[in-house]
């Protein structure tokens, strides 16, 4: 089967989301859409049938009125969706939280240092546009 990219937090979103994002501004739900801490590889059939459904429906496999399983959840997947599956909800700080154990583990993959854990912040392009105007005003000093 073909890989393709999963976005946890879908591109997307339904309303199942909205609790688990209503600290987010709408209009930067992109950052953390795209963020590297919210994406997953998966076969290209997994991820179709996935869709933009709930954490909690993507977590588990998707069984029939018969109790057989028809499609897999991110629980009997990858060692990743293993991890991703073993988070309570799925919410901005665990983005945020899985794209930094991402890059460190590149770090020790690949034997390289980032300079330190703000470096590793910024990476993660989860800054908001208010946060950037507050950030370089405070540089400008």
């Amino acid at each position: 089967d073909k890989i393709s990219i999963e976005h946890v937090f879908p591109q997307t979103p339904t309303k199942d989301w909205e609790a688990s994002f209503s600290s987010v501004d709408k209009k930067d739900y992109h950052l953390y859409i795209g963020s590297i801490g919210n994406l997953l590889l998966l076969s290209m059939s997994i991820n179709s049938s996935l869709s933009n459904g709930s954490f909690e429906d993507k977590k588990k496999p998707k069984k029939n009125d018969a109790g057989e399983k028809i499609s897999k959840g991110y629980s009997d997947g990858s060692h990743s969706e293993i991890e991703v599956s073993q988070y309570d909800d799925w919410t901005p700080t665990s983005i945020e939280k899985r794209g930094i154990c991402l890059l460190s583990f590149m770090e020790e993959r690949w034997n390289f240092k980032f300079k330190n854990e703000e470096v590793k912040r910024e990476l993660l392009f989860l800054n908001t546009e208010d946060d950037a105007i507050v950030n370089t005003n405070s540089n400008t000093t």
